[in-house]
């Protein structure tokens, strides 16, 4: 693996492999903690028609369903200083998503199968552009 042409020495692997490493899904939560599941875009370059958060939102455990219409936030500027200002892009998908996998909805529940079983509830109307 390299970072802008520069070996980088991996030290985390051999525990990994070994079975002596920690991963973030192996961390005990306090009980009250609520878990986000992110509902992605499975399209590579489309508009967003509709999202209808009815049914998740009355989901058991939903605390709550974002999507960019509920979030007054300035879009990321991208983090590599050498990529063009002007590729900003929002938390969550605005209007169009540009590849797959984007973020376009986040939903808390009390418990992450609750957070899964209501993200698979949301309903959201793409119509599909010709992605270059």
């Amino acid at each position: 693996m390299s970072i802008l042409g520069n070996r980088v020495q991996r030290f985390e692997d051999p525990e990994l492999l070994t079975g002596a490493g920690n991963y973030v899904d192996d961390v005990t939560l306090p009980a009250d903690t609520a878990h986000v599941v992110y509902v992605r875009s499975p399209l590579a370059y489309a508009r967003i028609e509709a999202v209808d958060t009815s049914e998740a939102l009355a989901a058991p455990g939903v605390l709550a369903v974002v999507t960019a219409a509920d979030l007054d936030l300035a879009d990321l500027e991208p983090e590599m200083m050498f990529l063009n200002p002007a590729m900003k892009r929002p938390l969550l998908a605005r209007d169009v998503v540009r590849f797959v996998g984007e973020p376009v909805a986040a939903v808390v529940a009390e418990t992450r199968a609750q957070a899964v079983d209501a993200a698979e509830q949301l309903i959201i109307d793409y119509d599909p552009l010709d992605a270059v």
